[in-house]
């Protein structure tokens, strides 16, 4: 009897010990998954967003310099303590945004093109710097742009994609703003049948003869915008290559010649603080020849 009483108790001490072990493998399972929740948390989906942020930050950076009149001078000076201080060379034809990419973050070039990509894309998209963030998110993050631009420069020359299309239609919009092709202008009286003014317009016209004479304005909503970006996009020809370089120095004489066009706009309402701007441009100019003579 004593026997049958001990072995039924040590078959309970070992299935409870068994449930005992089972219930603590499961407990650090859960303690596990919970602490891999935080880590995601934490660091995955907070550092993606931290990121992003920055990069917004620096897409409106990019922005101020491309208004700045003296531009050149200020990525040359960039340019200056990248190699100097940190030892990175750029090279003649590195983007201005993957410069202000690699002086902010000295990441690698491979890290500093990924970011270039994300912020020149969402520029093209005429996405501003508080909306960057979200952008990104939609578009999969930067990794999935970058991989976006490879799979375009990858496709035969015949069948770009039509996102890099209408990348390019809007970076040739914003150039064109500054070398329009025609400039109509309006009475005031015209100006109120017209309605208010937007970002993007679509002018009515009638041919005849070569002339074109426009009978009325239509605001573009952001459907319509979307549809006229979209047939302006499927006009660029097939060599994308091409279009591209031709689009990309015509949008850098463009970006000049707005810089040039706010700076005589300042000489004429703020000559003082135009002068200033000016003297420092100079001095600016000739400190940088002085240190490149030197160093040569």
């Amino acid at each position: 009897m004593n026997s049958i009483i001990k072995e039924i108790s040590d078959q309970n001490i070992a299935e409870s010990t068994s449930l005992t072990i089972t219930k603590t493998l499961i407990g650090q399972a859960e303690d596990l998954a919970a602490e891999h929740e935080a880590f995601n948390t934490n660091y995955v989906i907070g550092g993606r967003q931290a990121l992003y942020s920055l990069l917004g930050k620096i897409a409106a950076l990019v922005e101020q310099f491309d208004a700045a009149v003296d531009k050149d001078e200020l990525l040359e000076i960039v340019r200056k303590q990248l190699q100097e201080q940190y030892g990175i060379k750029t090279q003649h034809n590195t983007s201005d945004i993957t410069i202000l990419v690699r002086y902010i973050t000295r990441a690698d070039r491979k890290t500093a093109h990924v970011y270039a990509r994300a912020i020149e894309t969402a520029r093209a998209n005429q996405i501003v710097p508080a909306h960057f963030a979200g952008y990104l998110e939609q578009a999969g993050g930067v990794e999935r742009i970058r991989a976006n631009g490879v799979e375009s420069e990858d496709n035969d020359v015949s069948k770009p994609s039509l996102q890099e299309k209408l990348d390019l239609t809007h970076k040739y919009l914003n150039a064109r703003r500054e070398f329009p092709i025609a400039t109509v202008r309006v009475s005031a009286k015209q100006a109120v049948n017209f309605g208010a003014a937007s970002h993007l317009n679509v002018l009515v016209c009638s041919e005849h003869e070569g002339f074109y004479y426009v009978l009325a304005k239509l605001s573009a909503d952001e459907a319509l915008e979307k549809k006229m970006v979209e047939a302006l996009a499927q006009q660029l020809p097939d060599d994308i290559k091409q279009a591209r370089k031709n689009i990309d120095r015509f949008y850098t004489k463009a970006m000049k010649k707005r810089s040039q066009n706010m700076l005589k706009a300042l000489i004429k309402q703020r000559p003082a603080v135009a002068a200033g701007i000016l003297r420092a441009n100079r001095i600016r100019s000739l400190a940088l020849a002085k240190s490149n003579t030197q160093s040569i």
